[in-house]
């Protein structure tokens, strides 16, 4: 079964489409002079944060480090413009009524 969910994945991202991980933010304590990878693609378990599931995808993570220690909404719904924080894309009907693990369908 996990063979077969990670394929799925694979071939979801397998494009410059990402997927919806959830269809809310994370808020994550963030400690200053660290760097992050945030995921792009939205196939990672570890969400926001990457885990390496893109291999098979053109969608690579967001290098960020972070400048103060401080929480900060990161983007889960991978629409965001702001990346890797969230600039409220989530709040969008088409994002809303998005599939998690899914693309957001465009009409």
């Amino acid at each position: 079964k996990q063979w077969y969910q990670r394929r799925v994945r694979e071939e979801l991202t397998a494009g410059n489409t990402p997927l919806v991980a959830a269809r809310l933010p994370s808020y994550q304590p963030l400690t200053e002079g660290k760097t992050y990878l945030w995921c792009a693609c939205g196939a990672s378990r570890r969400q926001p944060f990457c885990d390496g599931s893109h291999r098979s995808g053109s969608l690579k993570p967001t290098s960020f480090t972070a400048e103060k220690t401080k929480a900060r909404w990161l983007c889960q719904c991978k629409q965001t413009k702001n990346f890797p924080f969230c600039d409220g894309s989530h709040l969008d009907v088409e994002v809303q009524i998005a599939t998690e693990g899914q693309p957001v369908e465009t009409s």
